[in-house]
């Protein structure tokens, strides 16, 4: 056995980061909790479309109400953990979703299910994840440091796109025999798993600062950080444009295919599992692309992936290849996302100190993602109206739209401030490159 384990450290290199006892537990929680993620992503609205028959409207709102706590929260928030230890928020709030969750299945065997009790649980999951998922972020930088920001940010993405390959698949057979509600119950017991993990981390954080300003002046020194810092100005607008779009496309992607092109649950686990290829493709090829074109310009590109596929996925015709073609089109979206949110989020903690690292992240969060809920009822709404096909491919072609508007804002801010891209602080190394 020992002879095994020396063999398998064997295969991991003297420098990986994986050598970190401390960041190999929080990169297995990551791949835990998203492994549980990618079932609950299939099993809750397929509960709610086909146990409680959510219309286009229902949906949006329920996708929206996983984001709205971004949009009610972040900002307080950001102020709050700049004054917390971040590891004891990141478990508190996986074990709060968990409990969220095991809640839908309870509901089943009570008969006591209903839209407003999914619209509860998206909403306490979505609270987690503004507040755990931004001290997430946030211990993540000071546990491997700055210089290696965009290589945690990529293992993270490759492991937990390994458990998205494995999740849908899971989450199909789970839906097939035990029902789309008790498949949710994996999601709750993942989140649990991963608090465990996270709790177990012996990485001590330095000492916090005290603030002596109230609340109330440390989120307006937060906004007006980022709306100073050119290029987080500049991200900031990019992310609203396009989370606007994609959550409406989210809102409306399960609905789509269940309703217009007949997918069974099978087959929709399919599709993600191409997506999840997606995912691991565009975290396995980041560094050379990064090397190759640069980092800016492989933001740019993540989002013109996505908008492309999108815009494919809506036109997916009924027949024997639907399901082929519309994982293609998956593929293209979430390989797009992940180059693009890996370099975006290693960008933006790269040009803030330390001590507004919380305030900067949930400030972004804010200010970008509280576009995602009206994306989501606007969707939903208009596909009542007008047909879930045209509304998708309308949010297709806008995504092209607003990637040619993102690469104008990211080359006149590094035009306009030739040193936007660097830290903003001393002694720090430039990010600037390419786009």
């Amino acid at each position: 056995m020992r002879f095994a384990v020396n063999n398998l450290g064997a295969l991991i290199p003297l420098d990986s980061l994986l050598r970190n006892r401390d960041f190999s537990r929080m990169w297995a929680a990551a791949t835990v909790a998203i492994l549980g993620g990618s079932v609950s992503q299939l099993a809750l609205p397929l509960t709610a479309v086909h146990i409680l028959n959510a219309n286009a409207g229902q949906m949006g709102i329920l996708f929206a109400c996983g984001v709205l706590p971004f949009v009610l929260f972040s900002l307080p928030a950001g102020v709050w953990l700049d004054r917390r230890r971040k590891r004891g928020v990141i478990v508190a709030f996986n074990l709060l979703g968990g409990a969220a969750l095991a809640l839908v299945p309870l509901a089943v065997v009570l008969d006591v299910l209903s839209i407003h009790l999914l619209y509860a649980v998206d909403f306490v999951v979505g609270t987690g994840f503004c507040i755990g998922g931004s001290a997430a972020q946030i211990f993540i930088t000071q546990l491997v440091g700055r210089d290696r920001l965009v290589e945690a940010n990529s293992k993270l993405a490759s492991a937990t796109s390994m458990a998205g390959l494995i999740g849908p698949v899971l989450a199909g057979m789970l839906v097939g025999w035990l029902g789309a509600p008790t498949a949710v119950a994996l999601d709750a017991l993942a989140f649990f798993v991963s608090a465990a993990l996270v709790g177990s981390i012996l990485f001590r954080e330095a000492a916090l600062a005290v603030s002596k300003n109230t609340v109330l002046a440390d989120v307006s020194a937060g906004l007006s950080f980022v709306w100073r810092q050119p290029l987080l100005r500049a991200f900031a607008l990019m992310a609203a444009m396009f989370i606007l779009l994609f959550h409406g496309f989210m809102a409306l992607y399960v609905l789509h295919a269940t309703r217009e092109l007949g997918f069974t649950p099978s087959q929709l686990a399919v599709v993600n599992t191409f997506a999840a290829l997606g995912a691991l493709a565009g975290a396995t090829s980041l560094h050379h692309l990064n090397r190759r074109i640069g980092k800016y310009a492989v933001i740019v590109l993540g989002l013109a992936l996505t908008a492309l596929g999108m815009l494919a996925y809506s036109q997916v015709p009924q027949g024997v290849w639907a399901v082929i073609l519309a994982g293609a089109a998956m593929l293209l979206v979430e390989a797009g996302a992940t180059v693009y949110t890996i370099n975006y989020l290693a960008m933006r903690q790269l040009v803030t100190p330390d001590a507004m690292l919380g305030r900067m992240t949930t400030t972004m969060r804010f200010l970008s993602v509280s576009a995602a809920p009206v994306g989501s009822v606007l969707s939903g709404y208009c596909a009542d109206r007008y047909g879930i096909t045209l509304v998708l491919a309308c949010l297709g072609i806008g995504a092209i739209a607003a990637t040619f508007v993102s690469r104008w804002l990211i080359r006149h801010t590094l035009e306009v401030f030739p040193w936007s891209g660097e830290t903003a602080h001393e002694n720090q190394p430039a990010v600037r490159a390419s786009v």
